[in-house]
């Protein structure tokens, strides 16, 4: 699967679960969760595994506010970016949360990590909004 076909699943299951990309109105207030991934040995594995087996099993995760996932670009100066990928998912509360990934979905996301991080950083920040 290549990845315009990745990101055009990823865009239907969002749809499908009632998230979209875009910043709403009632985006204020709650906790994101942000997943950093350090850069990989091998980007293109990675790659292939992320769009093509993780990302469709995070997008058959029901209940969060909103998804998105990004992949970084070099500094200004051209040096490499800190992170190889990031992923932001929005929930109302720790409790919605841990609800979330409560799911068998999110069970199934959760222990799909570590088969397409090897070698890698992953990097995972809950922040609330001021």
């Amino acid at each position: 699967m290549d990845r315009r076909t990745s990101l055009s699943l990823l865009t239907v299951g969002l749809a499908t679960a009632g998230l979209s990309g875009a910043a709403t109105a009632d985006d204020t207030g709650g906790i994101k969760l942000m997943v950093l991934y350090g850069p990989p040995p091998n980007p293109e594995e990675f790659e292939k595994y992320y769009l093509g087996v993780h990302m469709p099993l995070v997008a058959a995760i029901k209940g969060a506010r909103r998804m998105e996932a990004a992949k970084c670009l070099p500094q200004a100066d051209g040096s490499p970016p800190a992170f190889y990928r990031v992923f932001e998912m929005w929930f109302d509360s720790p409790e919605h949360m841990a609800a979330v990934f409560d799911t068998p979905e999110g069970k199934k996301v959760r222990a799909d990590v570590p088969n397409f991080t090897s070698g890698t950083t992953v990097t995972r920040l809950v922040c609330k909004r001021d």
